[in-house]
């Protein structure tokens, strides 16, 4: 397409002109790539706050503010056949007001579509939370049921669980209290349609020791493995986070283990989302600390000590800042994918927030590259959930605000 916009420019101002071409182009790169598939509204769910999963059909599903007394909604987003995506609310969360809880987490869902998430208590006095199940009904409805209760004594979960290959759920909890700072727990199936809840390990207090930042991740043996916002080794008042592992034994209880301890002055510190692994076994996760945040990589050695390398720091400008725990995410080609709900290069750098990809060089290196930088209300701002990646290797997340001057957050697809 022919573009006669310098048509004008004098030899006086061709300089000027010229600058003004090369930020126009550099602008249409940095959106290659990215679109907008949906704009929430106020109506049916507004401002999602976490990310997305799919079925084999390629429907998302998601939860959103909204709904009776803003309790939040579970949606579902099918696509069409040009290419645009209907919303449909499958569940609307109630009496917030009055118990407190909300979902947080990305939802999981089950071989025959059942969709499973967690409710978070804000304050003791509403109970810590739940976990849910929507069961889906032969006519395509959903039904709602609580697999567990965890009341007021064993925190607040996060969200994202792991699965293994029996239907057994795992996750953690969030606890600050004068007796234990959060767990790590199990949740099995029975045959009466019931579901029971292990403890495999609760961490103590006080002294800030413990208390996960997120939820856990399985290996091959079965094995999980976390971080924790606070050390666990004694060194209180100096740790600001560790990254621990929770050893199954053939009998008897799980076996915690420190893999790592993040002291002051090391790099990444304060860890804030959720691990995960490389095909080789290192473990990758974001941190908070660091200023504007950064991500790091546990790597194994033969002796079994795991060392720490902060693969990038952000600085606040373009490149983003203040990971707040989005997940991150490998493609096939082992690069990895996250988002910050700030920085970048619009919205006086504060609001907008970024897609970037990490790289792996020769030598060890990791160079960072923005993907998509987000710049104006209409392709969304602050996409503080993560990331979700297809078999196609499409990527796909959500940002809090955007989709038009006073937007409710969007769903937006990365086609690399």
């Amino acid at each position: 397409m022919k573009n006669n916009s310098f048509a004008g420019c004098t030899a006086g101002v061709r300089h000027f002109c010229m600058l003004a071409l090369a930020i126009f182009l550099s602008v249409v790169s940095a959106h290659a790539g990215e679109k907008v598939i949906f704009q929430f509204n106020a109506n049916q769910g507004f401002n999602p706050n976490t990310g997305l999963i799919s079925d084999n059909a390629g429907n998302f599903y998601g939860t959103a503010n909204g709904g009776i007394g803003n309790c939040s909604n579970v949606y579902e987003l099918s696509p069409g056949s040009n290419g645009t995506y209907t919303e449909t609310v499958l569940y609307t969360f109630q009496n917030c007001n009055r118990s407190g809880l909300y979902p947080i987490g990305a939802l999981s869902i089950d071989k025959n579509g059942n969709l499973y998430g967690a409710e978070y208590g804000f304050s003791a006095a509403d109970g810590s939370g739940l976990v849910f199940e929507l069961t889906k009904q032969t006519n395509g409805t959903f039904t709602y049921s609580v697999l567990h209760n965890f009341g007021g004594n064993e925190g607040g979960p996060f969200g994202d669980f792991a699965w293994d290959s029996a239907g057994n759920i795992y996750g953690a909890t969030s606890h600050d209290s004068t007796t234990f700072n959060g767990e790590v727990f199990e949740l099995s199936p029975q045959p009466n349609g019931s579901w029971k809840e292990t403890v495999l390990y609760q961490f103590p207090a006080p002294n800030g020791v413990g208390s996960p930042s997120g939820s856990v991740v399985l290996d091959a043996q079965g094995n999980l493995y976390g971080a924790l916002f606070y050390g666990i080794d004694g060194n209180e008042g100096k740790s600001r986070g560790a990254v621990y592992e929770l050893a199954r034994q053939s009998s008897g209880p799980w076996k915690l283990i420190l893999l790592y301890n993040f002291l002051s002055g090391s790099g990444a510190d304060y860890p804030n989302s959720r691990l995960i692994f490389d095909a080789s076994g290192n473990l990758y996760g974001t941190a908070q600390g660091a200023k504007y945040g950064s991500v790091f990589e546990l790597s194994p050695t033969s002796s079994g000590v795991w060392t720490e390398t902060t693969i990038h720091t952000f600085t606040a400008g373009k490149d983003g800042a203040n990971p707040t725990g989005a997940n991150l995410v490998f493609d096939a080609s082992g690069n990895l994918w996250g988002t910050t709900p700030t920085g970048g290069i619009g919205c006086n750098r504060n609001l907008c927030g970024v897609v970037y990809k990490l790289s792996l060089q020769t030598g060890g290196t990791w160079t960072e590259a923005i993907v998509h930088p987000f710049e104006s209300a209409s392709d969304g701002s602050e996409p503080d959930a993560g990331l979700f990646l297809d078999s196609s290797g499409n990527l796909y997340g959500t940002t809090y605000h955007g989709g038009s001057r006073y937007g409710y957050g969007t769903v937006f697809e990365i086609t690399p």
